[in-house]
């Protein structure tokens, strides 16, 4: 996934659902530079943020573009590796 750009592709992940997701996992991020914040607290937050299904667009003839799954799985695995160290 070259300079951070997520790819359209038919029957991807629902736009809406992983730009959700995204900033969910961007927001827990800035709150990992907190220091009044309880890790325990981030660490609940992350695994529901986690637990967020991503839902696909149609696919087929008449199916919409969504974002490509495999782009996605990579960011938001990056996203949540991030926190993850922070939390260390």
């Amino acid at each position: 996934m070259g300079a951070g750009v997520l790819k359209s592709e038919k029957g991807g992940y629902s736009k809406t659902s992983v730009l959700t997701k995204i900033d969910a996992l961007n927001a827990l991020l800035y709150m990992t530079e907190n220091e009044n914040i309880a890790h325990e607290k981030i660490r609940a937050e992350l695994e529901k943020v986690m637990a967020l299904e991503l839902k696909r667009e149609k696919s087929g003839f008449f199916g919409a573009y969504g974002f490509s799954a495999e782009d996605t799985d990579e960011y938001i695995a990056k996203l949540e590796a991030q926190i993850e160290e922070k939390l260390r």
